[in-house]
């Protein structure tokens, strides 16, 4: 049977989006099965005879009522089967329900427009007042709960902002592994993310909610963050780096935060450390340097190995201290300090003791074998140091360059049977160099 709703009728089921709505189809020639599964009370406005003015007609209250062609039947407290021709009813209003969800504005803003609704209907028709005001009861008790700061989350009313925060922490236990177990959390955007989107609308609506959002921004970031200091650090221990860039990019890893980061932290501390320690070794080797030059002798035609004074000796034995710290702290390449002549000094200082004692005792052969390693170094220390080498350097290539020349003339007179010429060469050669084989060849011949 087709079937089109009165304009008198008149429905007030509860909902978000609507309060006083013209009944659906299916609400009507329905009881035990209609859309709530129950009855349906409310009222009618019945006038006495069809033709009847509408400021004559009276309430009729009923529990329930069903739709037939031409009239209503309405379950009344007195009957279950009152029929009422259509044409005599006024208005029929249906009560509405309490709400089971009252959590927004848009929600209380509904209620709101109810009894509004019910408010114009009782002024208009002053005999459904009392009915109406009964009636609205249930909502405006709903209202004032809402307005005192509760909200009503299927069936159950709670604090609003223990139902944000719950709504909020349900959320974030959502949006945290999105953001944790990213494989790349620099692809995330978080102002697209549902999760978070739907957290900042609870914070409009909760402004508790903001810390929620606020803890998950902070992870947002600390975790850019953590990707952004990981790739930095992975350039700082690039072989190839250089000192100036370096720098830079630890100024950028030092601008994020890097206490949050063991690794980060550990770097920054030792790249700081290192930094300062290259300093002042970088001071104790200058300063080094300074004084090794001035105990190198004015000219280089001594021919003898200079002599390293006690307070030099003790700060070059402080300075391999210094060297050997440094490096056990495995600072980066890029950190710049002169090692190459902190090496030179310490190397220079510890080999000039033993080269004068194998000069004094005429072994020049292996001073010489000593001393030339020794050249390019005294280069790097300085022009004093330089020369004096140089000078021993040559005076020792003299000495050995002359006797080897004895000892191959000693050698021939020898082969040549000139027995007494070639013991006096023997002993020329010995004189510069005691070397054990001339002396050998010495005796050889004294007893032919």
């Amino acid at each position: 049977m087709s079937f089109r709703p009165p304009s008198f009728l008149i429905f007030f089921p509860f909902a978000a989006s609507a309060c006083l709505l013209l009944l659906p189809l299916a609400g009507f020639g329905q009881t035990a099965g209609s859309p709530r599964g129950k009855e349906t009370p409310g009222l009618a406005l019945v006038k006495p005879q069809p033709w009847s003015t509408d400021d004559l007609a009276t309430a009729l209250e009923f529990a329930g009522f069903s739709d037939h062609s031409g009239y209503y039947e309405f379950r009344t407290a007195k009957t279950s089967n009152l029929q009422v021709s259509t044409s005599k009813i006024v208005k029929l209003v249906i009560y509405p329900e309490s709400p089971q969800s009252i959590t927004t504005a848009e929600q209380r803003a509904a209620i709101q427009k109810t009894l509004e609704e019910f408010t114009a209907l009782s002024t208009k028709y002053p005999s459904v007042a009392r009915q109406l005001e009964k009636a609205g009861e249930p909502l405006k008790a709903d209202a004032a709960k809402y307005d005192s700061g509760n909200v009503k989350d299927d069936g159950q009313w709670l604090a609003r902002s223990t139902y944000y925060r719950q709504k909020a922490a349900k959320l974030a236990d959502l949006l945290r592994p999105e953001l944790t177990e990213a494989p790349n959390i620099k692809d995330v955007d978080l102002t697209t993310n549902q999760y978070y989107l739907g957290l900042q609308d609870l914070a409009k609506a909760e402004p508790s909610v903001t810390s929620v959002v606020d803890s998950m921004r902070s992870l947002y970031q600390s975790l850019v963050r953590k990707a952004d200091r990981d790739a930095l650090l992975n350039q700082l221990n690039s072989p190839g780096l250089v000192y100036d860039h370096a720098v830079d990019l630890v100024k950028q890893l030092k601008a994020l935060q890097p206490v949050e980061d063991a690794r980060a932290s550990l770097f920054v501390q030792s790249w700081d450390n290192a930094v300062a320690s290259a300093g002042r070794l970088t001071t104790q080797i200058t300063d080094t340097q300074t004084e090794f030059e001035n105990a190198m002798p004015a000219t280089d035609d001594s021919g003898n190995i200079p002599t390293i004074p006690g307070d030099l000796s003790e700060h070059l034995d402080k300075l391999s201290e210094s060297l050997k710290a440094f490096r056990a702290g495995s600072p980066s390449s890029a950190i710049r300090a002169p090692l190459q002549l902190g090496d030179a000094l310490v190397s220079c200082g510890e080999k000039f003791p033993g080269l004068a004692k194998q000069i004094q005792a005429r072994e020049y052969l292996d001073a010489k074998s000593v001393l030339e390693p020794l050249t390019n170094q005294a280069d790097l220390i300085g022009p004093k140091t330089s020369k004096a080498l140089a000078g021993l350097q040559k005076k020792l290539s003299a000495d050995i360059q002359k006797f080897q020349t004895l000892r191959n003339e000693a050698k021939m007179l020898s082969e040549n049977q000139k027995v007494d010429e070639a013991v006096k060469k023997y002993q020329e050669a010995y004189a510069i160099i005691p070397a054990k084989d001339v002396a050998a060849q010495i005796d050889a011949l004294k007893k032919k």
